[in-house]
């Protein structure tokens, strides 16, 4: 008799070596979310990064570079709160300052710090959170802000 078809040890090696390719890939895809939310925060450190920049010059422009509490100017709003040249850690200037969708992202004050995450994701008790992006600001005049991005897990 000549029939054409798999055996059933043939079925099986091949159930095997798929069930062996899938527990080599299955984790590399797994982890590809935490990666893109990660670099989405990158992304937001860069736009924060540059907000911030452009109020410093206008600081400079000012002159009120080295005060603790000023402001300046923003064609966008109006006044913007500065201390030593940069933005003020506040939920209200940064969402003045960025163009981010608020379905998307959320603000929190943790202290002097600005917090900025996913809407996907739990809010923040502590600058160690991850999957964040935190703003510090300067404490000091002639001393820089942080932007530092908790990598998502």
């Amino acid at each position: 008799m000549n029939s054409k078809g798999f055996t059933l040890i043939e079925l099986i090696v091949v159930i095997i070596i798929l069930g062996i390719l899938a527990a080599i890939a299955a984790p590399k895809f797994i982890n590809l979310n935490a990666d893109a939310q990660t670099a989405t925060l990158q992304g937001v450190k860069a736009t924060m990064q540059a907000a911030s920049a452009k109020v410093h010059s206008k600081s400079l422009v000012k002159g009120n570079q080295k005060e603790l509490n000023s402001h300046v100017n923003i064609e966008e709003g109006g006044e913007l709160a500065i201390t030593f040249g940069y933005p003020r850690a506040n939920t209200g200037d940064w969402q003045q300052l960025l163009s981010l969708d608020g379905a998307d992202f959320n603000y929190d004050e943790l202290g002097d710090v600005i917090a900025i995450y996913s809407s996907d994701v739990l809010p923040p008790t502590s600058s160690n959170d991850p999957c964040i992006v935190y703003y510090v600001e300067p404490v000091s005049a002639g001393s820089v802000p942080s932007f530092i991005v908790n990598a998502c897990i």
